[in-house]
């Protein structure tokens, strides 16, 4: 190569890195970023200018042309790949949101229906108090996270596949898993009713669809019922929803294109009203998934927010609109709206506070075992429900109903649960590989 050809080659892929890191939106990360079509024209245009001097020159073989203008446009599409960094983010950042899910399955007040701007009628103390802090308030970041992520990932992959190989590649990673849970749930109910002892516990959770009628009274079209639309595993609604939004993904990233403040804003006031959603498009889910594809495609700049969020300290907002939020819980059984909009409120500043967060506390940690952990991930998700309301009613059965022993096997079970599962996870990936296979829809 000449020396016009060298220093031609060099400028267009310093120029096409200068956009990059213009466009760069994590501390540490080089190549986490996506582009708009206009910034295309930056580095292909100055390419072509460039080009066009030193041939005139005739100082560039024609042959380089092609060589060198393909330069800008493979360093942009190594910068929309996902970084390393950014895929440890989301690896650890995964597992951390499973966790805080399985917490607020576990919720053990008399009254379990979790809904966010009801009142409880439970005498507040330390232990009540503490409690519902953490399930209706700290911990609900972990859905918004998922759908955030699972946006994110789609849009970074989404050169990769087709529609019709998309819709492939969710029906094995969603579809299969979502039966396969689903059926494990009813199995395990199954259990229980078939032991005297521990039938009680499955009929006081009223997990079970058709009027908490027993599995072992369903007829074979309940049986499909169950499986496939109203399963005991309810947490399995995510991954219904995520398979939707993924056949959706074309036309939303259209809409993105085409309108984005609209998509958006009608997206987040499914997400804000009670109103909810339309069928199994809910309101939360479809928002936070858009917007994680909005994210990575270079919606908005995470610089310019983490600015915000940390100059003017937001975090503890979201602090105070949870302890406000979780006092008036207890209060007045007239509050529920007032209650509804703060955890509205307290909502996305927690997810901005725990993604965030984790630069300042992990960003730098190396070798962490929450990545190996997060491989296991689907089964702490498919299996703590209904294992965590079955055993709850057992150990209350043994233990009693105090403030205190709530608490307790509040803080313990969800670890018990989770820990099992892992490992089973783990013993089936080694011994029974296919197993492992269907449970986690191939992934690796």
């Amino acid at each position: 190569m000449s020396t016009a050809s060298a220093r031609c080659y060099t400028t267009l892929q310093n120029t096409a890195r200068r956009v990059a890191k213009s466009k760069a939106k994590c501390v540490g990360c080089f190549d986490e970023t996506a582009f708009k079509k206009g910034d295309m024209f930056i580095p292909v245009a100055v390419s072509l200018v460039h080009l066009s001097v030193h041939f005139r020159r005739r100082s560039v073989h024609p042959i380089y042309v092609v060589f060198c203008a393909t330069v800008p446009v493979l360093a942009i599409k190594k910068a929309l790949a996902i970084s390393p960094y950014l895929s440890c983010k989301l690896s650890r950042l995964s597992f951390l949101g499973m966790l805080t899910v399985v917490y607020v399955h576990s919720f053990n007040f008399d009254d379990r229906y979790l809904w966010v701007g009801r009142p409880f009628f439970e005498e507040m103390n330390l232990f009540t108090f503490l409690q519902l802090m953490i399930t209706n308030g700290l911990f609900r970041f972990g859905v918004p996270l998922f759908f955030f992520r699972a946006g994110m990932l789609m849009a970074a992959t989404e050169e990769k596949y087709t529609p019709i190989t998309r819709l492939k590649k969710r029906s094995q990673t969603l579809l299969i898993p979502y039966l396969a849970w689903s059926l494990f749930g009813i199995l395990v109910t199954y259990y229980f009713e078939s032991q005297a002892d521990l039938a009680p516990f499955a009929e006081s959770s009223w997990l079970r669809p058709f009027g908490n009628l027993p599995v072992h009274k369903w007829d074979l079209s309940q049986w499909f019922e169950s499986a496939l639309f109203h399963p005991i595993s309810f947490q399995l609604w995510f991954l219904r929803s995520l398979f939707i939004y993924s056949i959706l993904y074309p036309l939303l990233v259209k809409g993105l294109t085409w309108k984005p403040k609209w998509i958006l804003g009608v997206f987040g006031f499914l997400w804000v009203s009670s109103f909810g959603g339309i069928g199994f498009i809910e309101g939360e889910g479809i928002f936070f998934f858009t917007l994680g594809i909005y994210y990575f495609k270079g919606g908005f700049s995470e610089d310019r927010i983490r600015d915000f969020f940390l100059r003017y300290r937001l975090y503890w907002i979201a602090l105070g609109v949870v302890l406000l939020k979780t006092f008036l819980s207890f209060q007045f059984d007239y509050l529920h709206l007032p209650v509804y909009l703060l955890h509205k409120i307290a909502q996305p500043l927690l997810v901005l506070s725990v993604w965030f967060g984790y630069d300042f506390l992990l960003g730098q940690v190396q070798n962490s075992p929450l990545e190996k952990l997060s491989r296991y991930n689907f089964f702490v998700y498919g299996a703590h429900v209904p294992l965590v309301y079955y055993l709850t009613d057992l150990l209350f059965f043994q233990y009693g109903k105090d403030d205190s022993v709530r608490f307790a096997i509040f803080c313990c079970l969800p670890l018990v649960v989770s820990a099992t599962a892992i490992l089973v996870g783990y013993v089936l990936e080694k011994a029974v590989y296919p197993v492992f296979w269907v449970l986690t829809g191939g992934r690796k």
